[in-house]
């Protein structure tokens, strides 16, 4: 039954058909309250109605989830029985912050609104505040007159006139009656008045009636508006309730009961339907209003049974609470879920079934497949709804463009199941902006991959297009020739030893067979060679030779490895894979979101999405693209053709749409709807938008964002087009002079395109040249610091004869502007002149290569310091032109070599102090990371930076040291700092750490009673610093401390050392500034502190802490003490005095005694029981109480017990009344029923 009923109300829904169900057929949408449905709430309304009509059932629960229909369910019985006198409360709160019920919160939501929500921490009060009010307020005040809450009505302006005017009347009656003479002379007033004015009888008498009339209408306007300018600040509910925060011990419920009896006892109403209360989570609230029923009903003065309907959700109540609280349970069945929210969506979108079997919706452009795969997402009928009323909204108002209906409902389904995000959407921010960017990265990121394979095969086909090396024998017969090579002289190579083993012959090593990676990461070659038909060897040791011999640009092994590729199908294999991989990079630039997903999967979209189930799935399945901004935004298609509309939305989407020849007819109007930044973009590109740019767009911005695109753009798509376009033939000059001034990789793109053939790259060359500025050129030449234009010149003998076509004066201008022509020095195609002129003009390139060459040149013996000590080497070679070129430009040098090179850690002392000094004043920077990577320390501190070096760079040189432990520990050293910048954080941290050697180190001079002492006050010195300077160091003289600026740890150490010796005025500092070390102080210096004593004061807390003080001897601590009157005794020192033992006189005892409780009192007797008296002690005992009293009676000898406590005191006190003669003896008793003690108490 029940599942045919919910089938019947899902085809009702679908067909639109029932008689209320909010939808306006003229416009297509529905509204989003709750629906009347009879025919599908037949059983819930009978169940309803039949516990309405039951005597005994007053407490009624529509049970259901939210969005069940439950207020559907109420609006159908009311339909249906409009004669029931109801009240309706709702207390739906849509602007309270929500939380949901598993406490995740309001962002945590699933993929759908099914989920129930409760209101967070709403006060009870506040709830039975909004029942009150819509209670009270539903009525007329005149049916509940003597109710005392009180509303503001309208004011009836002529009411209140003629309110007035009556009142007039009756008064003037009244009046009259009493005082009927005053008539006439009224009268006579009125017509004299009337005389003056010139006036007959009638005339007055007309003027005065108009005069009354006219001053009861400005009272009348006075008073009104007076009172509606009146606000009561609160609901009164009489002086025993009221509806504000006080009183909060007592409910609103409580305090309002008698109003609310008198409410329904005034009205007829029987029914209670109260709705969204379990929003709340409160349950209390529940009972509550439970026994407000049972009042309401037990009521004499009402005759009839008042139902309460509550609508609740399932879950409101465990099962035994929901039983035990409601009289009658109506359950609503949702007719809506994850599973039939497809079946209800197709009929709200109007789909029909067509003659292949398969639903279609009649009037948009949604698949049924769509449908099933994005209903499960929306549960909520209210939603639902609303989804379909934004879509028609969006669809008719977007109607002048093809967009898609699928992507456009997906946007309105995400817009309501997440309003905030999509509202940042609309801002362009937020998790679907997020989405967006974090692809753009791992394009990025996927491409940068890409390249770097890319790379090295590049260069594997580069060297084997610019090898002059023929062929594997050729390179290995260079190969051995070069070690056997050695300072001048080539030896005859016999065979080769490596590293001290295998022998090879040069035959063996000549044969095609043969290896040569077996020579690779030497550190040892002998060479065995024939002069004279004698046999020798001779010894190479090289930390690294072949890291030497590629630093020299003899790279044989690597040149081995590519020339295996020489051959034509290898290499064409190569070029093929370097093709495949460009072909990947251009792909992977035109995926779209959904694609990159599907190729590379989800984990790079931002972390935060997993909690937007139907965004994710969105997203996935493309249903929100790049091109979600056309579905929240205008289109105006009248000024451009279809085509060009698509080139533009493929720019936006960043999705490749046209060939770079597509033609554009509209230039202008295209130009003008493409951003600045859209210019620089690869879909952009384009022929004859390129030839508009050049010719029409000389001055215009969006010119310098398109050819700004081809610099910015780290794939090859604008390099491609730019080698196309030249092949096109066209506006070729105007293209690459303009692409000169934003281009700047474009010839290094050139050079390392190993698939053009190197007449191709000369013609492109010759084309810069000849249309650029030579400032253009430069940066050209110069872009990622690569000198690729001299490189490509440089590395090729034959380059100036290929360039035969430039202009003579741009060559020479070229070779002089550029100060480095050559990366190597070779004789070939040169004379002396041009070399003689290269060192003396700097036109090379400062490498190590070239280093290396001129070393060798001046100074062989040298060369080799030149992998661990760079600087060093240079310095002891001395060759100015080298040194020139070195300190001309200091920071290179030292950033590409000292830094540069990783195993050139060994720099002396000299060539470290020579790199600081030059570069300290300048880039101090610099300077520190030299010394960072140059492990040297100073013995001295003032040999560091000890010329030219400005006092704040040195401190920062000196600060470095210190920090890092870079100088020898002695007072030497403290000293240089200390006089330079005194005592700093720096050289406290590091006097800290190594005092314990510094103080052992010989003292300076400068190292006297002031240094000490500065060191010791500075807040950064430690106190296990202080300690070891306190014991190494004895001064000669009493150094004077500001003891109330000292930490109390210090005075510690100072105390005890003597640092701080003995006077009144130290004694009231310590005390003041450290009442702990005041105690150390005066144990320290206790002979003087007591002689003193008379002068010092002291306050309780101080005579306690000395009192306490167990390594004070005893016999001080009565003076001690007497600096407290016994007259202001307090509990504190009462218990000081009670739980130590010295020597007290008797009034401080007995002005202690009446401060102490019993146990208390009792250790004081064990301590100073002998001030006192065999009578007095009587006394004390009996004030003890206890069993002690029992020992107060000593008129008789008698045998008393005292128990045995677990600390002894008890025994402790018995033996001092035993040696007072209180007591006899005691002594210990033991038997089966207890342990005590027998004591025989004296007669006195």
């Amino acid at each position: 039954m029940i599942n045919w009923n919910l089938r019947k109300k899902i085809q009702n829904l679908i067909s639109g058909q029932k008689k209320g169900d909010g939808l306006d057929r003229e416009s297509g949408y529905r509204d989003l309250t709750p629906e009347s449905d009879t025919k599908n709430s037949e059983e819930y309304i009978r169940a309803l109605h039949w516990a309405i009509k039951n005597k005994d059932v007053k407490n009624i629960a529509l049970s259901g989830p939210y969005g069940s229909g439950k207020s559907s369910v109420i609006k159908t019985y009311l339909e249906k029985y409009p004669k029931t006198k109801y009240l309706s409360i709702s207390l739906a709160a849509f602007s309270t912050p929500m939380k949901s019920v598993n406490g995740e919160g309001e962002d945590d939501k699933s993929s759908s609104l099914a989920n129930d929500w409760t209101l967070d921490d709403v006060d009870e009060n506040v709830i039975e505040e909004g029942i009150l009010k819509q209670l009270f307020y539903r009525v007329d005040v005149g049916k509940i007159p003597q109710s005392r809450y009180r509303k503001i009505k309208k004011l009836s302006y002529w009411k209140m006139f003629f309110t007035l005017l009556m009142l007039t009347v009756v008064a003037s009656a009244v009046y009259l009656e009493i005082n009927p003479n005053v008539l006439e002379d009224f009268k006579n007033t009125v017509i004299n008045n009337g005389a003056f004015f010139h006036l007959n009888q009638w005339s007055s008498y007309a003027v005065f009636t108009v005069t009354i009339f006219g001053l009861l209408l400005l009272i009348t306007t006075v008073l009104k508006y007076v009172m509606s300018n009146f606000r009561i600040a609160n609901i009164n509910l009489g002086d025993k309730a009221s509806i504000s925060k006080k009183e909060e011990k007592e409910s609103i419920f409580d305090k309002s009961l008698d109003e609310i009896v008198y409410f329904f006892e005034s009205t007829t109403y029987d029914t209670v339907f109260i709705e969204d209360l379990d929003r709340f989570n409160q349950p209390n609230i529940f009972i509550k209003l439970r026994e407000l029923n049972t009042v309401i009903n037990n009521y004499d003065n009402i005759k009839r049974k008042v139902v309460f309907i509550y609508a609740i959700k399932d879950d409101m109540f465990k099962d035994e609470e929901r039983t035990k609280f409601f009289d009658f349970i109506v359950p609503v069945i949702p007719y809506i879920n994850a599973t039939n929210s497809g079946e209800i969506l197709r009929g709200l979108l109007k789909f029909e079934k067509g003659e292949d079997g398969t639903y279609k919706s009649m009037n948009y452009d949604i698949s049924d497949r769509y449908i099933w795969k994005i209903s499960p997402f929306v549960q909520d009928m209210r939603v639902l709804t609303n989804i379909c009323n934004e879509f028609l909204v969006y669809k008719r108002t977007l109607k002048t463009t093809k967009l898609k209906d699928e992507e456009m409902f997906s946007m309105i389904t995400f817009k309501n199941l997440y309003p905030k995000e999509f509202a940042e959407l609309q801002a362009e921010r937020g998790i679907v902006k997020d989405a967006f960017q974090e692809k753009e990265k791992f394009v990025i990121n996927e491409k940068q991959k890409l390249e770097e394979q890319i790379v090295p095969k590049r260069e594997i086909l580069k060297n084997v297009n610019n090898d002059i090396l023929l062929d594997l024998k050729e390179i290995k017969i260079v190969f051995l020739g070069f070690l056997s090579y050695d300072n001048g002289t080539y030896y005859p190579l016999k065979n080769l030893q490596i590293n001290n083993g295998t022998k090879y012959s040069y035959r063996e090593i000549i044969k095609e067979d043969f290896d040569l990676t077996k020579f690779e990461n030497m550190n040892q070659v002998i060479i065995g060679y024939d002069i004279s038909n004698d046999y020798h060897e001779k010894t190479h040791t090289v930390s690294n030779i072949t890291k030497k011999m590629e630093s020299e640009g003899n790279q044989y092994l690597k040149r081995m490895n590519d020339l295996q590729f020489s051959e034509k199908s290898k290499k064409q294999e190569l070029i093929s894979e370097i093709q495949n991989l460009e072909e990947k990079i251009a792909k992977i630039d035109g995926y779209s979101l959904k694609e990159l997903i599907a190729e590379f999967g989800e984990d790079f979209l931002p972390e935060g999405i997993s909690k937007y189930g139907i965004l994710k799935f969105l997203l996935i399945n493309g249903y929100i693209n790049e091109g979600y901004v056309d579905y929240i935004n205008y289109f105006h298609p009248n000024s451009i053709t279809k085509d060009e509309n698509d080139y533009l939305r493929s720019i936006r989407m960043r999705n490749k749409a046209k060939n770079f020849a597509f033609e554009i007819k509209n230039l202008q109007q295209v130009s003008d709807r493409i951003y600045d930044a859209e210019y620089r973009q690869t879909e952009t590109l384009n022929y004859l938008l390129t030839d508009f740019m050049l010719i029409q767009c000389s001055e215009k911005t969006n010119k310098k964002y398109y050819f700004d695109g081809f610099e910015l753009d780290k794939g090859m798509e604008h390099y491609q087009f730019t080698k196309e376009y030249i092949e096109r033939g066209q506006n070729v000059n105007d293209f690459i002079s303009e692409l000169c001034k934003y281009y700047r990789h474009m010839w290094k793109n050139i050079a390392e395109d190993v698939s053009l053939l190197d007449e191709t790259k000369y013609n492109y060359l010759s084309l810069i040249l000849n249309n650029a500025t030579m400032d253009q050129i430069v940066v050209l030449d110069e872009v990622d610091r690569s000198n690729c234009i001299k490189n490509f010149i440089v590395e090729d003998e034959k380059s100036l004869a290929c360039l035969n076509g430039v202009s003579a004066d741009v060559l020479i201008e070229l070779i002089s502007r550029q100060s480095i022509v050559f990366r190597k020095i070779s004789n070939v195609g040169a004379n002396a002149e041009v070399l003689n002129y290269i060192y003396q003009n700097d036109m090379y390139e400062l490498n190590n290569s070239m280093i290396s060459s001129m070393i060798k040149f001046y100074h062989p013996d040298l060369a080799d310091g030149l992998g661990n000590a760079h600087y060093t080497t240079i310095l002891n070679a001395d060759i100015n032109v080298l040194n020139n070129r070195i300190w001309d430009d200091f920071e290179d040098y030292i950033n590409h070599f000292v830094l540069g090179i990783d195993e050139n850690v060994s720099e002396d002392i000299n060539a470290v102090e020579d790199i600081i000094e030059r570069l300290a004043n300048t880039n101090i920077e610099l300077a520190i990371a030299v010394l960072d990577k140059e492990k040297v320390s100073w013995d001295n501190l003032d040999e560091c930076c000890e010329n030219n070096v400005e006092k704040e760079k040195k401190k920062e040189i000196w600060n470095y040291l210190f920090d890092n432990r870079r100088i020898s520990c002695t007072w030497k050293n403290f000293e240089s700092y200390y006089i330079e910048f005194g005592i700093t954080i720096e050289l406290s941290d590091w006097f800290n750490e190594n005092c314990s050697d510094v103080v052992k180190s010989e003292k300076t001079d400068k190292i006297d009673n002031e240094c000490i002492k500065n060191i010791i006050i500075n807040p950064e010195i430690t106190v296990q610093a202080v300690g070891q300077i306190v014991d190494n160091y004895n001064c000669d003289e009493e150094i004077e401390f500001n003891v109330s600026k000292l930490p109390e740890d210090k005075i510690y150490v100072l105390i005890r050392k003597h640092y701080i010796r003995y006077s009144l005025s130290n004694t009231e500092k310590i005390k003041s500034n450290a009442i702990d070390g005041f105690g150390i102080y005066c144990r320290e210096y206790i002979d003087q502190f007591i002689n003193d004593l008379p002068s010092v004061s002291l306050n309780e807390s101080e005579v306690v802490m000395l009192l306490n003080d167990t390594t004070i001897d005893k016999h001080f601590k009565p003076e001690i003490l007497k600096k407290i009157s016994a007259g202001i005794m307090t509990k504190k020192l009462a218990q000081t005095i009670a739980s130590n033992q010295f020597d007290v006189d008797k009034v401080y005892v007995e002005r202690a005694w009446k401060f102490l409780d019993n146990t208390e009192r009792h250790m004081l007797l064990v301590y100073h029981l002998q001030v006192y008296s065999v009578a007095e002690i009587s006394r004390l005992l009996m004030e003890l109480g206890g069993e002690w009293s029992k020992l107060s009676d000593n008129k008789s000898r008698h045998k008393e017990e005292i128990s045995i406590d677990v600390n002894g005191h008890n025994e402790r006190l018995l033996l001092q009344l035993q040696k007072k003669g209180f007591i006899t003896s005691y002594q210990e008793k033991n038997d089966r029923k207890k342990r005590c003690f027998e004591v025989w108490v004296k007669q006195q």
